[in-house]
């Protein structure tokens, strides 16, 4: 824009590019622009404004403005190369000042009218000067879908009865010398079902709507660009130029001809055409979207939903998140492979969706059945063990049952000797502040060596182990909780020495054996606890053992 000024250039320049292009050997020239009104003649314009100057000067004025003429000299370029200007299909009335030019596409074994084909009342096509010169034209609308991205490209649309070109395809028909471009349908319940179009020998298989997905060959700039001003100062040899395809359009951002596309949200829509032309030259480029493609994708969705649903019910968010992730990569890997290698196109959208939604109704309900399954545990040992073992059978996911269970477990009985004599002695507060000072302290010694408490009965301590959690040293863990309680009475015995009140003397009993572990109780109110011939046997060895 420095050397040759801003954009829109006069068309004596653009005849010029025209020529310097074909000189360079370029074969087909297309321009993603229409020209819709005549450029201002500058003699035109003086002597509209000087009536009389062809009067009082004996200038061949008529001479002289058909010269600086820029539509004439564009006119003459286009004329004497191959060469393709854009027109704009619009939704107005169609009248006969702007009816496109005289189309190349032949309507081969179908009526298309009432086909799917998009169907455009008017057009804004270029003047009538340059439509005449021209080797041939094709529509520059670009098609989003609903979120704004160009992914398709219509080959053909309608205006009136007539099927024309888009720019892509009428610049591939010109580079390949095909004399027309003949389309191809099916009839089906009366309706025309659009299959796809043929050029010379490529078959090119569109939707119904004659629509192809634009095989986008990468980001922004993945074809050659040259500066306009490089081509008019000659600065590119035509070694480079030679036997291609020339798109002119705008790529400034300032210019506005910019996309939204799936490999870049500013993507000059001069190179949507080079894609296109490329699909259209090596139509083994091109995505498509076969018959059986909604089959599939119920297939996919359905596959999809019944492995989340399957193997998430009842599981946790971690493992939910992680399945979710593989199921999602599998998918994304699918698709890409079908698009890359088979170029077959499947919806990725409603698979992801579905993942999506599934996964986080699983997660939530997963979550609102940890949450109840905590604040079960919770109400039901939060009693009978420490806070962190509580946690651990949260984290370890323990499965609790109110049927009662048969294993090998380990039972402590503790009771205090001559409890009903040291009862005597105290008022009843004095008595629940010592109860308490020593069920505390015992307490904490058996929680020290992995018991769970069972109850209290008066001054009598019942505990057990291997429950509900797993002990595999319950034995163990039991005789060094009965030896930690009596080497734990000297330090009890000296706080109460310290405060008038007399010592304890305790019996310990124990037992290891069978029993029945888990919930009981009535139906008004239950326990988990322990029940059979080895608890009693420690109970009875409690009886025997008081000193």
């Amino acid at each position: 824009m420095q050397e040759q000024g801003r954009f829109p250039w006069s068309r004596s320049k653009l005849a010029d590019l025209v020529t310097k292009l074909s000189d360079a050997g370029v074969i087909v020239i297309a321009f993603d622009i229409f020209f819709s009104e005549q450029e201002e003649n500058p003699v035109t314009k003086i002597m509209s404004e000087i009536p009389d100057l062809s009067k009082k000067y004996t200038i061949p004025f008529a001479e002289i403005t058909k010269q600086v003429d820029a539509d004439s000299k564009l006119a003459s370029a286009l004329s004497k190369n191959d060469t393709v200007l854009g027109f704009l299909l619009i939704d107005e009335q169609l009248t006969n000042q702007n009816l496109p030019a005289k189309s190349s596409v032949v309507w081969a074994n179908a009526d298309h009218t009432n086909s799917q084909i998009n169907q455009f009342p008017g057009a804004i096509v270029n003047i009538p000067q340059l439509q005449n010169a021209t080797t041939g034209t094709g529509f520059i609308n670009a098609h989003s879908d609903e979120d704004g991205f160009i992914r398709k490209a219509a080959l053909v649309n309608r205006v009136g009865d007539t099927l024309y070109p888009s720019l892509a395809l009428e610049v591939a028909r010109l580079y390949t010398l095909a004399e027309n471009i003949e389309t191809r349908s099916n009839m089906l319940d009366g309706i025309t079902l659009f299959e796809g179009i043929k050029f010379q020998d490529k078959w090119i298989q569109t939707d119904e709507y004659g629509q192809v997905l634009i095989p986008y060959k990468g980001r922004a700039h993945s074809f050659p660009y040259y500066s306009a001003t490089d081509i008019l100062t000659q600065r590119i040899g035509s070694e480079e130029l030679e036997g291609t395809v020339a798109f002119i359009g705008t790529s400034a951002i300032g210019l506005a001809d910019l996309r939204s596309t799936p490999v870049g949200l500013q993507y000059p829509g001069v190179e949507v055409h080079a894609n296109i032309f490329e699909g259209l030259m090596h139509p083994e480029l091109l995505p498509s979207k076969p018959n059986w493609s909604l089959g599939a994708s119920l297939l996919i969705i359905a596959l999809t939903g019944g492995v989340l649903s399957f193997f998430s019910h009842g599981k946790s968010a971690r493992f939910i998140i992680i399945l979710s992730l593989i199921v999602t990569s599998v998918v994304i890997f699918s698709n890409v492979y079908l698009w890359s290698v088979q170029k077959i196109s499947l919806p990725l959208l409603m698979p992801l969706l579905l993942i999506i939604i599934l996964a986080g109704y699983y997660i939530i309900v997963g979550s609102i059945a940890e949450m109840k399954h905590s604040r079960k545990i919770k109400s039901m040992f939060d009693q009978y063990v420490p806070p962190e073992r509580i946690n651990q059978m949260i984290l370890q996911g323990k499965s609790l049952s109110q049927k009662s269970e048969r294993k090998n477990m380990t039972v402590l009985f503790a009771d205090i000797r001559s409890f009903t004599s040291l009862s005597e002695s105290m008022t009843p507060h004095q008595l629940s502040e010592y109860l308490n000072e020593y069920l505390t302290a015992i307490t904490k010694i058996i929680f020290d060596h992995h018991g769970t408490i069972d109850k209290y009965v008066g001054d009598m301590v019942m505990a057990f182990w291997n429950a509900p959690l797993k002990d595999e040293n319950h034995a163990r863990h039991g005789v060094e909780a009965a030896m930690s309680m009596i080497h734990g009475l000297t330090k009890i015995n000296q706080l109460f020495a310290e405060n008038n009140q007399p010592a304890i003397k305790i019996g310990i009993g124990l037992s290891t054996g069978d029993m029945n572990v888990g919930d009981m109780g009535s139906v008004y109110r239950k326990a988990y606890t322990v029940l059979g011939d080895t608890v009693n046997l420690g109970a009875r060895v409690e009886s025997l053992t008081k000193f």
